[in-house]
């Protein structure tokens, strides 16, 4: 088991798998425990796992589906709540038993004393207001309100609930009621607007089997929404972390692969001699593979054992950090075999193809049959689709990446081999140390090619890899600056714009610029009504139909906003619209659209369209009008500041001195970011090591597999009198050809690269970077250690088995 070690190249296949193991179940480990902890942090964002939405209560068969699971209701309208004569249009919502079943709602006792947290709504009879409408009304806790033809018991002053169905932009005072007092009240009637949530506590399985179960039972006016499908998922850093890490290690299993790959041929020629005996002494073949290659699938067990252990350890951190289970049954299974499958597949064919060979060929080193070559090479090329397959599930993530592996595979040698001839016709021009070390490259085609794409390969991987990596991080950690605004305030007034402000200062506290906000309804679109105008099928266009927008108007862009076609609104009656609402509205620019609300028909022509950066933390709309268009209309002010976390005491005094405002808290949004990034930083700083050490073996591969080469030529030489310094110069001249048009060509394929990943991950810009200067200052350094080692000669003795 411990005779292959003394192989060099067997050494480089077992660090390679090493490297490999470890990246596999490493990433996959992340990739559960990243899942599991958004998952849980997503499930109190939305307040379940699962949930049917819809216009109306859910069909008897669909709640029949969830009745054996954990599960809540929720109504959510518009009603009046009645004092005496006085009249408050609140956003109400009515709460089952159950609710909630993630998180905790934060209730206090009068208006202004300490909020607690609570585990369930309020029970039946009961009512518990936010702190705006006890104001606007003139009660307090223990006094009666009236809403439809009940009356209810003011118990508790809502402060915050734990999901997001309640709506971020709402501007009503909220109100909960007991779902059971809903009837009682007859505010819901035929045509009454109100949603209705299911909401479903389900693990993965419990998921799919409801999806399956109901999705062909959905109305018309029902979706469904899961912890695994929400658009959160899709935001920010998320998806570009997993997508990087994803493409991350499956290039440094690639990179393992060639460097397992460039090695193979090497380790083949080494049992050559002992396979060719064997057959001599009438050996079976059977005995043979067992000999040879059973003895190095044994040997390599070892390092791919010990990388899958050193994943579970480091797992076992991650899963400690992000509050994961800490089981990674799945991951260390596929750990084990991906390892195996690349040893399989870049490996075994090629030791295969060599231990069949007569021992008469295996004796005079006469290589196998090209026949034999192609299917060596088609294993190779079609290995690497398990493996991606093993890493994400599926292929859609990385089937652009196995088509570049496929075509450089079979691309580069047909490329670079008219490269290769075409200089070794001009060598005659060089100097003797020159034309020797072109025509090494050139006469071995079958060496050289192989040789030359992995590099080329490895190099631009290990530049593209660390330039992406520093830019996504860069991206990450600007998504969430040190201050980035953890507070909304809605609902001030014009009167209060000042004295808002004057806190702020007091507080040492820097806001996001102030938007006027107009609630209003889009109605047409070139004045045909917007319902025939949009078809059913834009989903995003019919979410912006069911319910009221909010508009305002701005004299600048917003610094989280990105003119993509057109020009920003400053004339009369001009507005901008997000890029993704156009689209699926059908809007261009030169469009006029009209909206209805509480004041005056608003009109206004599309003038340009603005991406959205909706993870910037700072108040974002859909459109944006141009300075004056809404002043004709009712509106209220909104905006976000960063508070620390020791000032939160004060905010209570923010609340009494504007009674009337809606405080957002968005602290535990940006914890579960914050705890994303940061996961996101270290894995990707851990990637970045494992993708410099693949590309450092393949480089190790490579020389390995020059050296026989190099050997004998050296030995030609010196028997015709060549001298040491001839040697040198031309290991070294051959170590520049090789590898200086590897980082030539590496460098043409990481700015060919730039487009897509720029598309892929970074919003279209990825710019150019001083590290395109990384290959060649490798092939500098390989060329330096070329000159200055002593000169490669043959060993007296045949190399160890």
């Amino acid at each position: 088991m411990f005779k292959p070690w003394r192989s060099p190249a067997f050494r480089v296949q077992a660090i390679a798998l090493l490297v490999a193991a470890f990246a596999m179940t490493a990433m996959l480990i992340l990739r559960d425990s990243v899942d599991q902890r958004f998952n849980q942090r997503t499930a109190v964002a939305l307040g379940a796992d699962w949930i049917l939405e819809g216009t109306r209560f859910p069909e008897p068969s669909q709640q029949q589906a969830v009745a054996d699971l954990r599960h809540a209701q929720a109504v959510s309208f518009s009603s009046v709540l009645i004092n005496n004569d006085q009249f408050l249009l609140a956003s109400i919502r009515a709460l089952s038993e159950d609710f909630p079943l993630y998180g905790e709602l934060s209730v206090s006792d009068s208006r202004f004393s300490e909020p607690y947290p609570i585990g369930h709504g309020p029970k039946s009879g009961t009512v518990w207001l936010a702190g705006q409408a006890l104001d606007r009304l003139g009660l307090k806790t223990g006094e009666f309100i009236t809403l439809g033809e009940r009356s209810f018991l003011i118990t508790k002053v809502l402060v915050q609930e734990p999901d997001q169905q309640a709506g971020f932009y709402s501007m009503n005072p909220r109100a909960l009621i007991h779902l059971a007092d809903l009837e009682s009240t007859a505010v819901l009637g035929p045509g009454s607007r109100y949603r209705h949530h299911l909401l479903v506590a389900a693990d993965d399985a419990q998921r799919t089997v409801l999806d399956k179960q109901l999705s062909d039972t959905l109305r018309s006016d029902q979706s469904i929404e899961t912890v695994g499908t929400t658009e959160l998922r899709s935001q920010g850093p998320v998806e570009q972390m997993f997508l990087w890490s994803q493409l991350a290690v499956m290039l440094v299993v690639l990179l393992c692969a060639a460097a397992i790959y460039l090695t193979a041929s090497h380790r083949a020629r080494q049992q050559q001699t002992l396979c060719a005996v064997m057959k001599t002494v009438g050996a079976r073949q059977q005995q043979i593979v067992r000999r040879l290659l059973g003895g190095d699938v044994l040997a390599l067990l070892l390092p791919i054992l010990a990388g899958v252990g050193l994943a579970v350890l480091v797992g076992w951190q991650l899963a400690a950090l992000l509050g994961a289970d800490g089981l990674f049954v799945t991951p260390v299974v596929w750990g084990l075999v991906g390892p195996v499958l690349l040893w399989l597949g870049f490996a075994a064919p090629t030791l295969w193809v060599s231990l069949s060979l007569p021992a008469t060929a295996l004796l005079s080193g006469r290589e196998a049959p090209a026949r034999l070559g192609r299917r060596v090479l088609l294993i190779a090329i079609l290995t690497p689709i398990p493996l991606a397959a093993i890493m994400t599930g599926s292929l859609a993530a990385l089937w652009p990446l196995l088509l570049l592996t496929l075509a450089v595979s079979l691309g580069l040698p047909i490329i670079l081999w008219p490269l290769v001839m075409l200089m070794d016709r001009f060598s005659a021009r060089l100097g003797l140390a020159g034309r020797l070390a072109l025509r090494r490259l050139s006469r071995r085609k079958a060496a050289t090619l192989p040789l030359l794409a992995a590099l080329i390969i490895s190099l631009s991987v290990l530049s593209l890899s660390v330039q992406t990596g520093r830019e996504l991080l860069g991206d990450w950690r600007a998504t969430l600056p040190e201050q980035a605004p953890n507070y909304f305030v809605i609902n001030l007034f014009d009167q209060d714009i000042d004295d808002f402000k004057n806190w702020l200062t007091d507080h040492n506290s820097e806001a996001q610029p102030l938007y006027p906000v107009v609630r209003a309804r889009l109605t047409e679109i070139n004045d045909q009504p917007v319902r025939d105008a949009v078809t059913k099928e834009q989903d995003r266009a019919e979410r912006a139909l069911n319910r009221d927008l909010s508009l305002t108007q701005a004299a600048r862009l917003p610094e989280s906003n990105k003119l993509t076609d057109g020009r920003w609104a400053t004339g009369q009656d001009e507005v901008t619209v997000e890029t993704k609402l156009a689209e699926s509205l059908g809007l261009e620019l030169g469009d006029s659209l009209t909206f209805t609300g509480p004041g005056p028909a608003i009109n206004a022509t599309v003038v340009g369209l603005r991406e959205v950066d909706w993870e910037s933390f700072a108040p974002n709309f859909y459109f944006i009008f141009s300075p004056d268009t809404l002043k004709a209309q009712s509106r209220t002010w909104i905006t976000s500041f960063f508070l620390p976390q020791v000032q939160q005491a004060e905010l209570g005094g923010l609340v009494q001195k504007f009674p009337q405002i809606s405080l957002l808290d968005v602290n535990a949004i940006l914890a579960t970011l914050q705890d994303i990034i940061g996961q996101a930083s270290r894995a990707a700083f851990v990637v970045g090591v494992l993708l410099l050490l693949a590309a450092l073996l393949v480089l190790m591969a490579a020389l390995l597999a020059m050296t026989d080469t190099l050997r004998r030529d050296n030995h030609l030489l010196v028997v015709i009198g060549g001298r040491r310094a001839l040697l040198r110069k031309t290991a070294a001249l051959q170590a520049f050809y090789l590898f200086g048009g590897a980082a030539l060509l590496a460098n043409l394929i990481h700015l060919a690269a730039l487009i897509p990943l720029g598309m892929r991950l970074f919003d279209s810009q990825l710019p150019l970077s001083p590290w395109l200067l990384l290959p060649w200052s490798i092939a500098a350094l390989v060329t330096l250690a070329a000159l200055l080692a002593p000169p490669l000669m043959p060993k007296a003795s045949a190399t160890s088995h």
